[in-house]
């Protein structure tokens, strides 16, 4: 909510500050992962994030972070797992600037993602009391999971080159059998991996780095200058071909003789 209430109150003019008029790389941290820790405390994350502007609505986006999770739960099992991973893909602006060279964007975007992991488990315990208890262990495995994902989101600013943003993901697992032997707890950079798809919610800062400026566009010709005249062509008026005037080289006329 804050981040609309800055987004609606910013003034409208040619530009809201000088760096707006350049294109950059914008920076930034996945402040959610933070509290996350304090949710899920078996998950400890890190995640930054940055994207690029290529063209006025469009920009090249990428995240990258760490995730280890440790699980604890005796005497059934402890699961252990650590990794990195990427996502890559692009942002579309759809919010109608309120001055030119806008940097407050309303977007939707995709993403491709794949991590690499590596998980064991310590124990297992399995108790029946038809056929008794089991118990064993799950060697260390090294596992890279993939999936996509759907974004939409915004990112305001709230200072110069400062943003606070937000974003709703719709992610998909196109690995679900990456591990035959057990499902990962958690995907770095995913989420729950015995889940197929998941929602995820981020909340982001980040700080531009102006860094060039955009090649001004070429002004489309208005629609008068290029339309045709309309009407049939045999209501079209003729060409006329301007009179030549007379050769002022040939005799003038002489009177006739006296009788």
């Amino acid at each position: 909510m804050l981040t609309i209430a800055l987004l609606l109150a910013a003034g409208k003019g040619y530009a809201q500050y000088p760096s707006d008029l350049k294109y950059g790389i914008r920076i930034g941290a996945d402040l959610s992962r933070i509290a996350m820790h304090y949710v899920q405390p078996a998950r400890t994350d890190v995640e930054i994030n940055g994207d690029a502007r290529i063209d006025s609505n469009l920009y090249i986006a990428v995240d990258a972070g760490w995730n280890r999770t440790h699980v604890d739960n005796k005497p059934e099992f402890a699961y252990r797992s650590s990794g990195i991973f990427g996502r890559f893909g692009i942002d579309y602006n759809m919010l109608k600037p309120q001055f030119p060279f806008e940097n407050s964007i309303v977007y939707v975007g995709f993403r491709y993602g794949i991590a690499r992991m590596q998980r064991t488990i310590p124990y297992y315990l399995v108790t029946d009391p038809y056929w008794g208890n089991t118990e064993g262990s799950f060697d260390k495995r090294t596992l890279m999971p993939q999936w996509v994902e759907a974004v939409v989101g915004m990112k305001a600013e709230v200072l110069q080159n400062l943003f606070l943003g937000w974003s709703l993901r719709l992610r998909v697992l196109a690995t679900p059998n990456v591990d035959k032997q057990v499902r990962p707890y958690v995907i770095p950079g995913y989420g729950k991996g015995m889940h197929n798809a998941i929602f995820d919610f981020n909340y982001s800062i980040s700080y531009k780095i102006p860094l060039w400026t955009p090649r001004p566009k070429a002004p489309k010709p208005s629609k008068k200058e290029t339309a045709p005249p309309e009407g049939p062509a045999e209501l079209l008026p003729a060409p006329t071909t301007p009179a030549t005037p007379a050769d002022s080289t040939k005799a003038p006329l002489q009177p006739p003789p006296p009788a």
